[in-house]
């Protein structure tokens, strides 16, 4: 019986150390695998947010606008739509963004393009030619032609202006108008697709990156740390005055900021950083065209779970960057104010740099 119970016991023993081990190497998995996913999710969100920047100013007019509409109900955030709105007659200002004009203090980042829109028909164009009867191209494969439903806009183009071509008493009409947009154009003139099925609301569109808390709390998943929200591009709606179903980019976000560094003398050297550009009267469309030459994005989010075992080793993370001729940039973030047992998750602070290549 002493026998016995001495095998029990230190039977009992190795089970004991075996399942620690165990919980241990599934804590681990988990861990791994969580931080795995979210750096995948960061890859894809945020290769679509760098896209946009570097497309901003595609297909944008710079003369000849008349009335056209933009943003009046905005999606929840606390700031003033006015300031990133253009309408009804300004030229479009091809990026903007306005310092802590978002949730907690978040930037907002706004891209004005042809094909920041989700929709295939914002990637096609053709050419508009004068003679022979206001002729376009077709393109080989078929596959890169605009349909003849296509909802588009013609900007007559040279090396000094992009200007509006007006149709009928508006600015757009249907592919299969081409021919009707005025003839006081320049040959050839470019046609731009902006929407497939819905009629013009502004001759171009607009993406909003913005962080927010889902509308349903349940939305954000289970894993993300109290206090923090979802990355978001939301298109503008041309059928209404608000915006399309927002796409969630990156998940357990909890601050991005923006910076710009500007050209302020043309001479590729005189170089200084502003981090709110939504004032039009001081950052004007044609400044922005000609002096904005690098876009900096800053997001701080979770990887990961909680991991009660990890200790995160700096309550204030800089959201940005210290020094450089740029100066600092961005912010301290306070997570031990914002977000709950914030000590127990890891933090990663990803950084896009991006030369938009458009805005010429």
């Amino acid at each position: 019986m002493l026998e016995l119970l001495i095998v029990m016991g230190i039977f009992m023993i190795v089970i004991a150390a075996a399942s620690q081990m165990f919980v241990s190497l599934l804590s681990d998995y988990k861990q791994q695998s969580k931080i795995t996913v979210t750096n995948i999710e960061g890859i894809l969100g945020l290769e679509m947010m760098r896209r946009d920047i570097e497309n901003a100013g595609y297909g944008l007019p710079w003369d000849g606008l008349t009335n056209y509409q933009e943003l009046t109900n905005p999606m929840g955030e606390l700031y003033n739509p006015a300031q990133f709105n253009d309408a009804p007659t300004g030229p479009p200002r091809a990026i903007i963004s306005g310092n802590g004009t978002g949730w907690l203090g978040t930037d907002r980042l706004v891209v004005k393009a042809i094909n920041v829109a989700m929709n295939s028909t914002s990637e096609h164009w053709n050419f508009l030619y004068t003679a022979p009867a206001s002729s376009t191209n077709v393109w080989t494969p078929a596959a890169d032609n605009l349909l003849a439903t296509d909802h588009v806009i013609v900007i007559s183009q040279d090396a000094n202006n992009r200007r509006l071509v007006p149709y009928g008493g508006g600015f757009s009409s249907t592919f299969s108008n081409a021919a009707g947009f005025s003839a006081t154009r320049s040959d050839p003139s470019i046609v731009y697709g902006v929407d497939p099925t819905t009629p013009l609301k502004m001759p171009f569109n607009r993406a909003d990156f913005y962080v927010q808390p889902p509308v349903v709390s349940s939305d954000l998943p289970r894993y993300c740390a109290t206090g923090t929200g979802i990355l978001y591009k939301a298109v503008i709606a041309h059928n209404s005055t608000g915006f399309l179903t927002p796409q969630p980019l990156l998940e357990c976000v909890a601050d991005m900021q923006v910076a710009f560094i500007y050209d302020v003398n043309g001479d590729g050297a005189s170089m200084q950083y502003f981090e709110d550009i939504s004032n039009s009267v001081a950052y004007p469309a044609n400044r922005i065209r000609n002096q904005v030459k690098e876009v900096r994005v800053y997001i701080l989010a979770q990887e990961g779970q909680r991991d009660r075992g990890y200790t995160y080793p700096d309550p204030t993370p800089r959201v940005g960057e210290l020094g450089g001729y740029t100066g600092d940039l961005g912010r301290d973030f306070n997570l031990n104010a914002n977000i709950t047992d914030w000590s127990h998750y890891r933090w990663k602070l990803y950084t896009l740099v991006v030369r938009p290549s458009n805005l010429q």
